[in-house]
């Protein structure tokens, strides 16, 4: 047995002024406005205090604005004529109090009472109330609080302080001004013995009876006791936590950028030292150089000086052998000169090898001309037929011509093929004009190609072919907004208005409907000038739009696109011709006439559909069956205009244009003569010849062509002899200027080296001979060795900026190590020891540090939170259980129970609660690892903002699973239960209201559930407003037990009308009964008497049976 209310003591509670008894499962009763939602806010009042209760709260599901002020001075809901509230009580003290009782012994002694209430006293209806709350332990009397009454019809309260002194010195009671201490005192297990965070929450909903929206939340809210553990200490030891990983990142970090640092500077010391080497490698390249040179031209003058003296003998020689050849000669000619015969034959001799000299030469110009011909004659044939075959008509002459080409004599031939020329020219300007009108044709077509691929993948893409910046650049910005166009259908019963559609919407189609139109508008006015009419939605007029407008043409999920369309076209009729126009203020006639006063518009309609996602695809089926055709058409054109080109070509590769015959061909017309020549002197010479004759010709052709050639010696000797002296001063000078050259290099070459000191003579030899051997010349050996040292020297000095640049942001970063440290010093020693010191020591000891900072806070996490979460849970199974072994009751047909299915977003948080932080579980196999570090991360996090709502999830156990009713058909399985979760809001009041009382009972459960159950000796009071109102007789019996189940008081007020289906569950019945009465000029409220008659149980029952 639990303690349970037992008397209702309610004086000047509005218009009661009793003792109401009462006992187990309590009926209130009564008409309409007959006090039963009073009497129920009293429970409410005394239970919750002032500011907590929500007075009548069954009264429409808001509240019928009664106030405690209200109850005090009885508000009679009227103004009187100085326009304030009127009260029948214009001051007064009010007693509201309830009596509760133990369960008797089972010594037989009599049972415990405790009167919990509070007394109100009002000294005006403008006035504050003073308020004071009191715990009698016993029943209270009226003598307790009453002064003994002067007069019959009056009440005399005793004053506060007498009825202060009277509870605590007489009565043994306690007595609190402040109400949260009155309600933590009787809350406590010393009292009544409940929840009372949870009590505060669950007796308003209950009173309110109104359906569960989401019995998710309901059950985390009410059947869950709030788990939240106890962070502080935890977060002190994250915060020590972060505080040593911080240290040691930031060591970490220090030191990585002190690796860097070193990293650099080693790179920047080595780069300029190969830069410094290469530098001088190529000094003293330069230098072998310069040297070789010098060396070259020495050896040049010596050769030159040699030579010289050479040709002076060799001059000498021949002047000699001139004169020698020069007597002889001339003894010869003396000898011929005796006889004329000799000369003449001579002279003949000489021509005759002249003439057979040329015909030589031109019987090899004929076969060169005869293989000219036949390659031109080939070629003219070939081109001239593709000609004929691209439709160019062959001239007449052009037959003529090539006939003359093939002709037995190649001197008319060759003239042929040079007029030749003037038909390739006339042929190829008629080829260039039927050409260019097909190259154009192709540029058009490769336009309109490109333009056709660009609007298709913008189709694809962007869903439209216009430029769209305005919506472009919101949704670049992550702000959601949509073209009209494409939020929208044309229905298919339209579909012969579309053309006309199109052409009316018209730039509307790319009008931007965004959600934040501020956002919008600001981009859009960044923008400029745009083509894109934004549409602000709160300026959009919602309308009905009219029957057979043609905003019903068209269909969309979209509000702001729906209530813009009816803006625009809600009241544009459309008619099926232009005579049906002036029936309606607007409309548009299915021939494209468009009425929009004072205006007549002819529309003409739109031969591509855009409109939609169904316009969208024919537009693309329409552009790609355009592109199509268009690529066909660019194929045939680039096949004739390639054919075109080709013959062309052709004709310019075969030389076909020029008119020049080959070289030497021109003498062919000579060869006759001169082969007539050639037999007329052959046969003198035979006529003159004798052998004694012969024999002196030809000592006198060979002395004449011997002298020729020594005289000719002569002059070129002489020449060079005549050019020694000034290639000699020229040398000589070039020595000097090189010998200069050669001591600059050597000394620039030893000042580099002085440079590079460091680096041994057989490293500098070694790379120097490698290079000698990679590259022949001077200018690529110097070339090449120069670019390595100016890409080393570009690397050294990057390298040097990115160490300094380093070396700054270690500095801004830590910078505590700024005055220890110099960014501009070209050492880098600190840099270096500090490292040094890291590595060997501090690194170390902040690991050690940080290690240790995280055993304690996860050996903290285990036992404070872990733990707790852990304990939590399985009290949450427990309690799931216990509830639904006391649910465990059919109720319409229906078993009600609670489910809990696990939240896969806290998966991995629910795996490290269940099985702790034991790294040698096989949850930290390597794949779970990653998981249970971010359930670990996400419980530092919610732990360093415990406060943070967003983050409580993650710490409170109520949400590591999905919580739901079930209701099952009875003799049914699980398979087919249903979720409330989900059918919540689509059942029937009726239906909501079993699962809502069943939800209920198991909140209050909650709300008493204290301790062992063998052990009870707690409140277990529910108190409802206006219950089972829709609910049939059998769910009401069914529901009624499972309160039994439950082993809770019910006290519930509800219309006489429902009486006779609960009465037999009552135990206590009250009708609450009201009198008024009226002032008869007025008819002003001059009286209120509310109370309650017992109702006689049993004669009830059977009355009613």
């Amino acid at each position: 047995m639990r303690v349970h209310l037992s008397r209702i003591i309610a004086i000047n509670w509005y218009g009661y002024r009793d003792f109401i008894d009462v006992s187990g499962l309590t009926l209130i009763t009564g008409a309409n406005g007959s006090g039963k939602s009073a009497l129920l806010d009293l429970l409410q009042f005394v239970m919750l205090g002032e500011s907590l209760s929500r007075f009548n709260k069954a009264a429409a599901g808001a509240g019928s604005g009664r106030t405690l002020r209200g109850y005090c001075l009885c508000d009679t809901n009227t103004v009187g004529k100085d326009g304030q509230e009127r009260f029948l009580r214009p001051s007064g003290v009010t007693l509201a109090a309830l009596e509760f009782v133990w369960p008797a012994g089972s010594d037989g002694s009599e049972p415990r009472h405790e009167t919990w209430g509070a007394r109100i006293e009002y000294e005006g209806p403008t006035a504050k109330p003073r308020t004071l709350w009191f715990c009698v332990p016993g029943r209270l009397q009226k003598d307790d609080f009453l002064a003994p009454q002067l007069l019959d019809d009056g009440l005399s309260f005793l004053s506060e302080d007498e009825f202060r002194v009277h509870v605590k010195r007489d009565l043994e009671g306690d007595v609190w001004d402040r109400q949260a201490t009155y309600l933590e005192e009787m809350a406590s297990r010393n009292h009544l013995g409940f929840d009372r965070v949870q009590m505060n929450k669950t007796l308003p909903n209950s009173m309110a009876f109104q359906p569960v929206e989401s019995f998710e939340k309901f059950i985390r809210e009410y059947l869950l006791e709030p788990g939240l553990p106890d962070v502080k200490a935890v977060r002190a030891s994250v915060d020590a936590h972060r505080r040593a990983k911080d240290r040691l990142d930031t060591m970490h970090d220090q030191h990585q950028r002190l690796v860097r640092i070193c990293e650099q500077h080693a790179t920047y010391l080595e780069t300029k030292r190969e830069a410094a080497l290469f530098g001088h490698l190529r000094d003293a390249l330069v230098h072998e150089e310069k040297k070789e040179a010098l060396e070259a031209r020495r050896a040049k003058i010596e050769q030159l000086r040699q030579q010289n003296e050479e040709q002076r003998a060799d001059h000498d020689a021949a002047i000699t052998e001139r004169n020698d050849l020069e007597q002889q000669l001339a003894s010869v000619r003396l000898v011929a000169g005796n006889d004329s015969q000799i000369a003449h034959l001579a002279q003949n001799r000489s021509r005759f090898d002249e003439v057979q000299k040329e015909i030589e030469q031109l019987r090899e110009a004929s076969k060169t001309a005869r293989q000219y011909l036949h390659d031109r004659t080939q070629h003219w044939k070939q081109w001239l037929k593709h000609a004929g075959e691209l439709g160019i008509e062959e001239p007449d002459r052009a037959a003529s011509w090539l006939k003359e080409m093939q002709g037995a004599d190649e001197a008319p031939a060759l003239d042929a093929a040079t007029r030749m020329a003037r038909i390739y020219h006339e042929l190829a300007s008629e080829g260039d004009d039927q050409l260019r009108p097909i190259e154009e044709r192709i540029k058009e077509l490769e336009a309109r190609e490109s333009r056709l691929k660009r609007e298709i993948d913008d189709l694809v893409h962007k869903g439209s072919t216009a430029a769209s910046p305005l919506l472009d650049a919101l949704r670049s910005r992550g702000q959601k907004a949509v073209a009209l166009g494409r939020v929208i259908e044309v229905k298919p019963e339209a579909e012969p208005w579309w053309p006309l559609l199109e052409t009316l919407l018209g730039p509307n189609r790319q009008a931007v409907l965004p959600e934040d139109f501020t956002a919008a508008w600001d981009q859009a006015q960044r923008l400029g000038h745009i083509d894109e009419p934004l549409v602000d939605p709160s300026e959009v007029s919602a309308g009905k739009a009219k029957k057979g407008s043609v905003a019903e043409f068209f269909e969309t999920s979209h509000g702001t696109a729906k209530a813009y369309l009816e803006q625009l076209y809600g009241d544009l009729v459309a008619v099926d011709k232009a005579k049906q126009l002036d029936k309606h203020p607007r409309a548009l006639s299915k021939d494209g006439w468009l009425k929009d006063p004072p205006l007549r518009l002819h529309l003409t309609p739109s031969k591509e559909f855009t409109i939609g996602e169904e316009g969208l695809r024919r537009l693309r089926t329409l552009r790609e069956e355009e592109l199509e055709v268009v690529g066909e058409e660019l194929t045939k054109l680039n096949r004739s205009r390639d054919d075109w080109k080709m013959w062309l070509h052709r004709g310019k590769q075969w030389n076909l244009d020029q008119a020049d015959p080959p070289a030497g061909t021109s003498g062919l017309r000579d060869l006759p003569r001169l082969k007539k020549e050639s037999q007329q002197l052959d046969e003198t010479i035979r006529l003159l010849a004798t052998p004694e004759r012969e024999a002196t010709v030809e000592k006198l052709r060979v002395l004449d062509k011997t002298f020729q050639g020594v005289i000719e010696r002569i002059g070129r000797l002489a020449g060079s002899l005549s050019k020694f002296e000034q290639q000699e001063r020229e040398q000589l000078d070039a020595i000097a200027s090189a010998t200069e050259e050669e001591e600059t290099a050597l000394q620039e070459r030893r000042i580099s080296r002085e440079k590079v000191s460091h680096i041994r003579d057989t490293e500098i030899a070694s790379n120097i001979e490698s290079v000698l051997e990679q590259f022949a010349k001077w200018s690529q050996r110097i070339e090449a060795v120069g670019e390595v040292a100016r890409t080393r020297r570009s690397d050294s000095e990057k390298a040097r900026d990115h160490r300094d640049i380093e070396r700054r942001a270690l500095a801004e970063k830590h910078p505590d190590t700024a005055e220890f440290f110099d960014p501009a010093d070209d050492e880098n020693t600190r840099y270096d020891n500090r490292r040094r010191e890291l590595e060997e020591h501090e690194l170390e000891r902040y690991r050690v540090e940080a290690e240790d900072a995280q055993r304690q806070w996860e050996d903290r996490l285990q036992h404070q939170v872990l733990d707790v979460l852990k304990e939590k849970l399985d009290e949450a199974e427990r309690t799931k259980k216990e509830l639904n072994k006391a649910m465990d009751h059919v109720i319409g047909g229906m078993r009600y129970q609670l489910s809990m299915r696990a939240d896969r977003t806290h998966s991995a948080i629910w795996t490290l609660v269940d099985k702790g932080l034991n790294p040698s579980l096989e949850l930290f196999a390597a794949g779970g690892k990653e998981d249970i570090e971010k359930a670990k991360q996400a419980l530092m996090l919610a732990i360093e903002n415990a406060e943070d709502p967003r983050h409580q999830k993650a710490l409170d156990y109520r949400y590591y699973h999905h919580w739901d009713i079930q209701a099952t058909p009875a003799g049914k399985g699980e398979g087919s239960a249903i979720s409330l979760n989900k059918s919540a809001k689509k059942q029937s009041g009726g239906e909501n209201q079993a699962p809502f009382f069943v939800a209920m009972l198991a909140a209050f459960q909650r709300v008493y559930d204290l301790g062992r159950k063998d052990l009870r000796r707690n409140l277990g009071l529910v108190v409802m407003d206006e219950a089972f109102s829709k609910l049939s007789g059998d769910r009401i019996d069914a529901c009624l037990a499972l309160a039994r189940n439950f082993g809770l008081q019910l006290v519930m007020a509800f219309p006489e009308d429902r009486l006779p289906t609960m009465i037999q569950h009552a135990q206590t019945v009250v009708q609450a009964r009201v009198e008024r009465t009226y002032e008869e000029k007025t008819g002003n409220v001059t009286g209120i008497r509310n109370w309650c008659a017992r109702v006689d149980r049993k004669r009830l029952i059977e009355a009613l049976s």
